[in-house]
């Protein structure tokens, strides 16, 4: 099934087998095992790609949700187990890296050296950071997360900088407001992928902190750090980011420049809120009480 789904989203079978690490005359037979199983054909092979038939349309959709379905239990089964291990998974997001995640986890250690922690580390199309499919029990976010199976607390805030091509006309000022910013293309990033409101996460980084509904002009879409750093080097647009990206994603042909009036960047410990493992609710404190020190 997984085999399939390759080969449906890739529209190749050459591709799908790259994706998923097999041969092509492997792959073929497998999806050709399945179409036999059904007894219906799935996929229409012809000379310039695959294309899904009718009933291939509808067993795409039918497959994606089976395999999450396996992938959630899975998960689930091996938290259940991690928690009985004293074991922990617990998701970075990138854009909620730097030094206080670091040391709040550092805390969080030194309190409880008996559980082990394992890190994840999500890119922006995941603002639930492996939450909503299991894959972690707790989270470093950057909010919102916009989705009812996710609780989030502030830990920590810190102003927001806008990120320009070190040669643009505003990256010698000391300070930008956003009027000054007016008609400028912007750096977005990719709609989530991971069950979340898709575009809620992206929105509050472009339009929530901009003044009088002026149209924005988006330059560049970004799914990852890497790619919203090489967008912005190449002025494709700016964008708003943390201050700490300044020291932790600074690279040649960036500027960081302090903004005004801009609502702060918040980093939050997230969790899902019927989760029963005691080393959750131990994190969540612990953090919550380390975040209140260092500040």
């Amino acid at each position: 099934m997984r085999y399939f789904v390759a080969v449906a989203e890739e529209a190749s079978f050459t591709a799908a087998a790259r994706r998923v690490h097999v041969a092509q005359q492997v792959l073929s037979a497998q999806v050709r095992q399945v179409e036999d199983v059904l007894g219906v054909e799935l996929l229409q092979r012809t000379s310039r790609g695959v294309t899904l038939t009718p009933a291939g349309s509808a067993f795409l959709e039918s497959a994606r949700e089976t395999l999450r379905s396996a992938e959630r239990t899975t998960a689930v089964a091996r938290n259940i187990g991690n928690a009985i291990a004293g074991k922990l998974t617990v998701g970075l997001n990138a854009a909620a890296g730097g030094d206080e995640p670091t040391r709040l986890l550092a805390a969080f250690e030194r309190r409880c050296p008996q559980i082990e922690v394992r890190l994840r580390t999500y890119e922006l199309t995941q603002p639930a950071t492996g939450l909503l499919d299991f894959a972690t029990d707790v989270a470093f976010v950057r909010p919102p997360v916009a989705t009812p199976e996710v609780t989030t607390r502030v830990v920590g805030s810190e102003p927001r900088v806008f990120v320009l091509p070190r040669d643009h006309v505003l990256a010698g000022q000391e300070q930008i407001e956003m009027s000054a910013v007016a008609g400028l293309p912007w750096i977005a990033a990719e709609l989530a992928t991971d069950g979340c409101e898709p575009a809620a996460w992206r929105d509050n980084w472009l339009v929530n902190p901009r003044p009088g509904g002026e149209a924005l002009v988006i330059g560049a879409v970004a799914s990852t750090i890497d790619e919203w750093r090489e967008h912005a080097v190449a002025g494709r647009g700016i964008s708003l980011c943390p201050a700490s990206a300044e020291t932790h994603y600074a690279r040649p042909g960036l500027a960081f420049v302090t903004s005004k009036g801009v609502p702060v960047a918040e980093l939050c410990v997230a969790w899902r809120p019927d989760d029963t493992n005691p080393a959750v609710a131990q994190f969540v404190e612990t953090v919550a009480e380390a975040a209140q020190i260092i500040t």
